[in-house]
């Protein structure tokens, strides 16, 4: 593995997730047959939950992967933290997809475009944690040896 693969490969699976939301999504909005409305009903039970359940796995979605890399602190093995930087990132996208998916799949079900606006900040906002080289360096605080490993982007990572 070098940091350039990784970078390509943690990308790929982000851009293949924000994809597969926005496709979804656009099938849905065909599959409608123009049946769209927004109606933003206060006794529409799934309307309330979902911004909530949207902004639990927002705050969540911080949380986790700073959690799961605390432990990336102590060791000065490359490999190892970027292993744990491509978890700490898929458990990231998925808190951020799940509350899309679930929006666009009500707003199938209802065609309330409430719940496709929720669903599109979140592919949004998903969009925006595209991972970069700079980005990952930043995240993960890199410095001295490991930087100049990070650094070295077409060399084997040890």
């Amino acid at each position: 593995m070098t940091p350039n693969s990784f970078v390509k490969t943690l990308t790929l699976l982000h851009s293949v997730l924000v994809m597969g939301l926005v496709t979804f999504a656009g099938v849905s909005l065909y599959l409608g047959n123009g049946k769209i409305n927004f109606d933003f009903n206060t006794e529409d039970t799934f309307l309330l939950i979902l911004p909530v359940i949207a902004i639990t796995a927002l705050v969540l979605s911080r949380i986790i992967p700073q959690k799961l890399l605390q432990n990336t602190k102590e060791t000065q093995d490359l490999k190892k933290i970027l292993t744990q930087y491509q978890t700490a990132s898929i458990i990231k996208y998925a808190l951020i997809e799940c509350p899309a998916l679930i929006g666009i799949v009500m707003f199938m079900n209802t065609s309330n475009t409430a719940f496709l606006v929720i669903s599109g900040v979140l592919i949004i906002y998903l969009l925006l944690q595209k991972p970069t080289k700079t980005k990952i360096e930043n995240e993960l605080k890199l410095r001295g040896e490991l930087r100049n490993q990070f650094m070295k982007y077409d060399d084997e990572i040890d």
